[in-house]
């Protein structure tokens, strides 16, 4: 699973994980200033983060107790931190510079 294969990377320190942290920090910033997060709802009383698709099927009755706690967050999405593990497990990852991936991961596949 990429996600456990980043938090892998992450925690194993060192140069690959400056690096990949680096990498995720500069893809928010320009994500960001492009628009480009994804947008998302979270539940402060549940800590539950949600899509607006799955906010909108809420049933009625759930959507109206959770309603007040309901906060609209941008999110890194989920498709990076599959794209981000393919290039890590693939050693893709460590021939590019941050710049590069960051630029990569922006544009999109192809």
């Amino acid at each position: 699973m990429s996600a456990d294969l980043i938090l892998t990377t992450l925690a194993a320190g060192g140069k690959p994980a400056t690096k990949l942290a680096n990498v995720i920090q500069q893809l928010v910033i320009e994500a960001g200033k492009l628009g480009e997060l994804e947008i998302a709802k979270y539940v402060r009383s549940t800590n539950q983060l949600l899509t607006d698709d799955e906010a909108d099927a809420m049933a009625p009755e759930q959507l109206a107790v959770v309603r007040d706690h309901l906060v609209t967050v941008k999110r890194f999405p989920a498709v990076w931190l599959v794209r981000l593990g393919d290039a890590i497990e693939r050693g893709l990852f460590w021939n590019y510079s941050d710049e590069r991936i960051v630029q990569i991961m922006l544009i999109g596949p192809r």
